[in-house]
């Protein structure tokens, strides 16, 4: 703790002389240390902080100024205002220290340097900045760190040598939030792909060609990697024609940087600020012409990070939703399955520029609040749910064409495609589903009218019967999708429920039922003619087993008798 205090007070005692005297800092430690001596632990953590604080520094000022009302930078004392800088950089950025404790120590250091007021007012500052962000606001940099040593990172830094190379975006932004991300966003300085080409070699790979500035690697590991020519003179005006703010930063692909990644970040203004802040802002208003995708990608950031959309850009997404028509559907599409993976997507789409966006994408009006609720629902929180979470998870997340049942079940609850036949096939035309996503929001669709007169009131077995066996998988997505559809009719949830439950019961029984007879079999013993006829008669069997009222071959050709002489 004495070291530490040690430090913060070196560390004050150089960007006060940095302030006054207007020297560079590295300037000013120098001629301290060569005048005192410090422990080693001292002189690191020092430096450390000297470092951070020095390159924040623009971005310090702002959240001082931000938090000291009726305060400007120039009206407060000297010894507070370094206090403030280098405390807020502790807040933020070394997640290590608890915050209690870098308050208690900016606020002592305060009383012993400052005025009779300074520990009151550094103390004020920083507890508003402690409790309005939180520990969820603090970057984690040594996870970023950690993610640095990633080997094809460092096999890709070895194989371009003396090659200028930076790694930008949703990379970074992803490590710093602390969440795992496994694509790589690389700018490189020149004309040409030659060091992608050597490194693709080394994994026996070859550059995916996506367009003449864009090359792609897809390594077995799991992980992508792209790849893109600066196009201004400097880094920064690249950074500049990107999107979204916290999609610019930007580190330097040399050892220095990957060592303190913290120290040698490079973002236009803001950037770092609207990270810790959560926001989702513009670069500049251009970007939104120059790909009208990011209207529906302000909203896929919203859902996968939690964080909220700037004002001004909600405004422009009102204004200027129409352009989304200029978009591929390949690429909306992959933007909205992604929407729909959070499992709170319908709390993310609240706001009345997506709702507009949406219906100009699908063609079709959309309904929030059934979305809402099926995510409510499968929340898991209450019976029947909670008890077949595992059997409807594991139901929902498999695979179907480009995307999961889930994606689909909650695309059907979205545009609500019962009340409207055209509905359906609005959707999957607008997203050009492929045919088996086409197929089973077809079939979905096709089958409520079934289920509707399956429950009418009361579950009807002989009804429930012919809905299973002509349902099938999508018996679940039908059951969920219509409980969407009315949100506040308990009765219909109890009724959905339960043929939910019948499913996974019978469900063996429904998809694979025992073979009790066949249709060569039927021909023969019935003496009819192969056909639609033999075909009704089969499933008529296989409703009467799920119903449980056959199970022998016998039984079977009985039923099959009455069938054909329409007594049944």
């Amino acid at each position: 703790m004495k070291n530490r205090r040690k430090a913060r007070e070196l560390t004050l005692q150089i960007l006060y002389q940095t302030d006054i005297r207007k020297v560079s800092a590295g300037e000013a430690l120098k001629i301290v240390l060569s005048c005192y001596h410090f422990k080693p632990e001292v002189e690191e953590f020092s430096r450390g902080l000297i470092q951070g604080t020095c390159h924040f520094l623009p971005q310090l000022d702002d959240i001082i100024k931000r938090y000291a009302r009726n305060w400007t930078l120039d009206r407060m004392a000297t010894i507070d205002r370094n206090i403030l800088r280098f405390s807020i950089y502790e807040l933020l950025f070394l997640k290590e220290i608890p915050p209690a404790v870098t308050i208690n120590e900016a606020v002592e250091i305060a009383k012993r340097y400052g005025t009779l007021d300074s520990g009151k007012f550094v103390n004020g500052i920083l507890d508003k900045i402690r409790k309005e962000r939180g520990s969820s606001s603090v970057l984690r940099w040594s996870y970023l760190s950690q993610k640095f040593r990633n080997p094809v990172l460092a096999s890709f830094i070895k194989t371009k040598k003396t090659k200028k190379a930076w790694l930008v975006g949703g990379f970074i932004r992803d490590s710093l939030l602390g969440r795992e991300s496994r694509d790589f966003d690389i700018v490189l300085d020149g004309s040409d792909f030659e060091p992608v080409e050597r490194f693709a070699r080394k994994y026996g790979k070859s550059p995916i060609c996506l367009n003449s500035e864009l090359r792609r690697i897809v390594l077995n590991e799991g992980c992508q990697l792209d790849f893109t020519l600066k196009k201004s003179s400097t880094l920064e005006s690249d950074l500049n024609r990107r999107d979204f703010t916290i999609d610019t930063l930007a580190l330097d692909l040399d050892s220095n940087s990957l060592n303190n990644p913290h120290l040698y970040l490079i973002g236009i203004k803001n950037s770092l600020e609207d990270l810790l802040n959560g926001k989702i802002a513009l670069v500049t208003n251009k970007a939104l012409d120059d790909d009208p995708l990011r209207l529906l990608k302000a909203f896929r950031l919203k859902s996968q990070l939690g964080f909220e959309i700037e004002k001004n850009l909600l405004n422009m997404i009102l204004e200027k939703y129409q352009s989304i028509d200029k978009v591929s559907a390949e690429r909306i599409k992959e933007e909205i399955f992604l929407i729909l993976s959070n499992p709170k997507a319908g709390d993310h789409l609240t706001h009345p520029a997506a709702k507009k966006l949406l219906e100009r994408i699908l063609d079709t009006p959309i309904r929030l609040e059934n979305l809402r609720y099926l995510e409510k629902i499968l929340n898991f929180e209450t019976e029947p749910f909670s008890s077949l979470k595992p059997k409807l998870s594991q139901h929902l997340k498999r695979k179907v064409g480009g995307g999961t049942r889930l994606k689909l079940l909650k695309m059907i609850s979205l545009t609500s495609p019962f009340s409207s036949k055209k509905a359906a096939e609005k959707v999957t035309k607008a997203l050009k589903l492929g045919k088996k996503e086409t197929k089973l929001i077809q079939k979905v669709t096709a089958l409520f009218p079934l289920l509707e007169e399956s429950i009418d009131k009361h579950l009807d077995s002989s009804k429930i019967s012919v809905f299973l066996s002509q349902g099938k998988e999508e018996t679940v997505e039908t059951c969920l999708a219509a409980i969407a559809f009315k949100p506040e009719d308990a009765s219909y949830l109890r009724l959905c429920s339960e043929v939910i439950v019948t499913f996974f019961k019978k469900q063996v029984l429904i998809l694979h039922p025992p073979k009790l007879v066949s249709g060569d079999e039927l021909i023969k013993f019935l003496g009819i003619q192969p056909g639609p006829k033999v075909s009704i008669i089969l499933e008529k069997i296989h409703q009467a087993q799920i119903s449980g009222k056959i199970q022998q071959k016998e039984e079977a050709i009985r039923l099959a008798c009455r069938v054909l002489n329409d007594k049944d």
